[in-house]
């Protein structure tokens, strides 16, 4: 397979960027499909970015032999039912984040993919975006000894066009709150630089009764092989580029995600001015995700972002919201 035809299922907010990602990989794949209940939502798109045509039903796009791939961007609710039917038609499938809202839903969409041998692709920008790439390999080559912590930071102020998703605000629908919707983007760089979680403790609050279900969260991690975390979750936060989005602290010396001096920075003691830029500015995080999804298709290679990962992303999140339901610690 030298070129993917991609059907764009679910053409809301995040939909666009997906296309525009796909834009820059236009030698390897297109989108020739946009599909979506409301059909003036595809034919927008259609008409937006010039090719393509514009479809209702999940079904049709399913039996269309033209089309190799899917890119899942439904509300959360949808995805495991949308994936299992692409996985037995063959279709390959990148799904965006959060990958379903229950764990049986998860291990259902992951076993339907392996069973029917197709590529079942987690679609979070985080864990292939160039600052994170780059952290994970320091670390790995020893640049700040034993992680010894983390801090992250997801804080944002959710308004404009996003407050037009009804669904997003039932946690019923969606699954959950801020922490589901977009902490766990935090959570999956926590977990893809520390390692598996072993217990987490979480307090949340709201205090935008627009927003539904929980609007910030505090959630304390224990990390299996030692490392305490911590992650500050927001959806009432009034500056979303404040600083670092995160920081790893080693024994040896300590990695900043973000901030003043550049995507990624290391800072040491022995370094001059005690600290080196790894990485200046990230590309295009969802043009860097859709080329990671075209050389697991197309390549045979790794596939770097599995649903398992999404699967265990989740399953911090939902410790994480018992933990606060009860009020204790929570063992994964």
């Amino acid at each position: 397979m030298e070129h993917l035809r991609i059907a764009l299922i679910g053409c809301g907010l995040i939909s666009e960027a997906h296309v525009r990602g796909y834009l820059q990989h236009g030698d390897r794949a297109k989108v020739t499909v946009y599909c979506d209940v409301d059909i003036e939502k595809a034919q927008r798109l259609v008409e937006k970015f010039g090719c393509g045509i514009a479809v209702q039903s999940v079904k049709d796009v399913l039996a269309d032999p033209d089309v190799n791939a899917i890119d899942v961007c439904t509300p959360h609710h949808l995805h495991t039912d949308i994936v299992v039917a692409a996985a037995r038609a063959g279709k390959h499938i990148i799904c965006q984040k959060p990958l379903a809202k229950t764990l049986e839903d998860c291990d259902t969409m992951i076993a339907a993919a392996r069973d029917c041998g197709v590529v079942l692709y987690y679609g979070e920008i985080n864990r292939t975006a160039d600052s994170v790439v780059k952290a994970k390999a320091a670390i790995e080559e020893g640049r700040i000894g034993t992680i010894v912590g983390m801090q992250a930071s997801f804080a944002y102020w959710q308004g404009g066009p996003w407050l037009t998703t009804p669904w997003r605000y039932n946690p019923d629908v969606s699954g959950g709150g801020q922490l589901l919707d977009g902490g766990i983007h935090a959570v999956d760089t926590m977990v893809n630089l520390c390692g598996p979680v072993y217990s987490v403790s979480c307090m949340t609050t709201s205090f935008r009764a627009e927003l539904g279900g929980e609007d910030t969260a505090v959630v304390n991690l224990r990390f299996a092989s030692g490392p305490l975390g911590t992650l500050f979750s927001s959806q009432s936060s009034g500056s979303f580029r404040y600083g670092s989005a995160a920081v790893v602290f080693g024994t040896e010396g300590v990695l900043t995600l973000g901030g003043q001096h550049g995507a990624l920075t290391l800072y040491k003691h022995d370094l001059p001015d005690g600290r080196e830029v790894l990485l200046e500015s990230s590309g295009n995080s969802f043009a860097t995700m859709v080329g990671r999804y075209l050389d697991t298709v197309l390549d045979g290679t790794p596939n770097p972002s599995t649903g398992e990962s999404g699967r265990e992303n989740l399953r911090v999140v939902l410790a994480a919201y018992e933990s606060a339901a009860n009020g204790r610690e929570v063992v994964l």
